[in-house]
């Protein structure tokens, strides 16, 4: 079987001391490609590095650490993302955060952070991973007023009426490894078309087993969904294999 990790973080320090066995492990699994997310200027050098020394396997998507944005740095990411266009496969993750900032105050001010990269999604042409976490009924209604392209609900735990927007909007869903932990997730994975539908680690995060998570683990969150969806794990694989390869226009059906 063939998978594909739609949003992971491969830059990041958990995986410093083993990053090529990491993407090795990822390759024997049957990934044929995954997408890491960078968080910040410094992160966005990082990823460039990894993506050039393992051209076709692994993709640059070029985002933040939405709950600390600033728009000082926004604006960086925005020079670093126009000027490596060619080199990256959307914009993202980006969006608001309800979860970590409770002021009312600071979570209006990341609208306009959130507006700048829709813009700059436009400008470039580029699909959107977005973070919308408790805060995903706003993100939605952001989109819908502001971009016409192809979006992507990283990691989505909101409401059903929420999921069935995102349905009805033709946007996909990444369901991390783990997501038969959450309700929320289980009936996103269940409202919505297997073909709006992809599979991510998010690594280092939400693991699904004790330890760190990393792409290879991609398989049991396809397994987890053909579970759930009644389904054989070869087509939940292939699917949300090609779903993943068509959204970042790197091929696919």
């Amino acid at each position: 079987m063939q998978y594909f990790d739609a949003h992971t973080h491969l830059d990041m320090k958990h995986y410093d001391n083993d990053r090529d066995r990491v993407i090795a492990r990822a390759r024997d699994a049957g990934l044929v490609g995954m997408v890491t997310s960078s968080t910040g200027p410094g992160s966005f050098r990082r990823t460039l590095g990894i993506v050039e020394k393992y051209p076709g396997l692994v993709h640059h998507s070029a985002g933040c650490i939405v709950s600390r944005l600033t728009p000082g740095e926004a604006e960086k990411i925005v020079v670093l993302t126009r000027r490596y266009a060619s080199q990256i496969v959307a914009v993202g993750e980006v969006g608001l955060d309800y979860y970590w900032v409770r002021d009312a105050g600071a979570r209006r001010a990341q609208e306009p952070l959130f507006l700048r990269f829709i813009e700059l999604a436009s400008e470039l042409a580029l699909p959107m991973v977005v973070h919308a976490r408790r805060a995903e009924r706003e993100a939605a209604e952001m989109l819908e007023r502001h971009f016409d392209g192809d979006v992507l609900m990283h990691c989505f735990d909101g409401p059903r009426e929420v999921a069935q927007q995102v349905a009805d909007n033709g946007w996909s869903v990444t369901l991390p490894a783990n997501f038969s932990r959450y309700r929320n997730r289980r009936e996103a994975a269940k409202l919505l078309p297997l073909t709006q539908l992809m599979l991510e680690t998010d690594g280092p995060y939400l693991s699904p087993t004790s330890g760190r998570n990393e792409p290879a683990n991609v398989r049991l969150g396809c397994r987890a969904l053909a579970e759930l969806l009644g389904l054989e794990p070869q087509e939940v694989a292939k699917v949300t294999t090609d779903n993943a390869l068509r959204f970042y226009r790197l091929g696919g059906p």
